[in-house]
């Protein structure tokens, strides 16, 4: 919890610094703590979201502890552990610079209240289908950085449908916050998410076909992170 509480309280604070020193250089007003109360107070309810999902989202990913206790996998990308931190600074900071400066670095795609409650409505299902899916999961769970070999193939829950719904589900999140933002700069985040996700379930795809046998029919009938379309 403290972890998740730095990394996101760091990320605000750089997010202020940005702000403060767009305002310094771009703007003839003198940045002060009156600009920032209005920017919080004209964007909170957007700003609690992000925070909190922020917050959730870090916390549920890396509070289990009980995978520790299993055997290793050499699969594991322990690069991704730094990464996914890059990335989940990037995106608060991206976010909550897109509400407080207009056209942040000149590539945002809307400034729309609408669309952002939109954003907010699919990170939320993100965050639902997340928690499903890691309770489903159980013991078996395990971060994608320091991957542990699983008692057995769980196959029921969302993970009748889709193998990789954690990773789905995290993606789906930085959609949301995508259409929050409506910065293109999201769209690295995305891109280099989507990227280590796709190793990552390639790398135990294959491990886990090599040790369980029936993998290999489980994922002839499910889609790697979204449903296999069935005629």
């Amino acid at each position: 919890m403290l972890n998740a509480i730095l990394i996101n309280t760091f990320a605000v604070i750089l997010s202020f610094g940005i702000l403060a020193l767009h305002y310094n250089t771009n703007t003839h007003a003198h940045f002060d703590l009156t600009i920032l109360n209005k920017q919080i107070s004209e964007h909170f309810i957007v700003l609690m979201f992000v925070f909190v999902i922020s917050f959730i989202s870090l916390y549920l990913y890396e509070s289990d502890d009980r995978y520790i206790n299993r055997n290793k996998n050499n699969f594991s990308m322990s690069l991704f552990r730094f990464i996914s931190k890059f990335i989940h600074m990037g995106t608060v900071i991206i976010v909550c610079d897109s509400l407080f400066i207009d056209n942040f670095l000149g590539l945002e795609f809307h400034d729309n209240t609408l669309f952002a409650y939109i954003g907010i409505t699919i990170s939320s299902i993100a965050i639902a289908l997340f928690i499903s899916s890691k309770i489903t999961l159980g013991k078996n769970y395990s971060p994608c950085y320091d991957q542990r070999k699983p008692k057995n193939i769980t196959s029921s829950g969302l993970y009748k449908y889709v193998r990789h719904p954690i990773y789905s589900s995290n993606l789906l999140l930085l959609v949301g916050t995508f259409i929050i933002s409506g910065s293109y700069l999201m769209l690295i985040n995305i891109i280099i998410l989507s990227l280590f996700y796709v190793i990552s379930a390639y790398r135990e795809e294959k491990y886990l076909i090599n040790n369980f046998t029936y993998y290999k029919n489980y994922s002839k009938n499910t889609g790697m992170f979204v449903p296999r379309y069935k005629k």
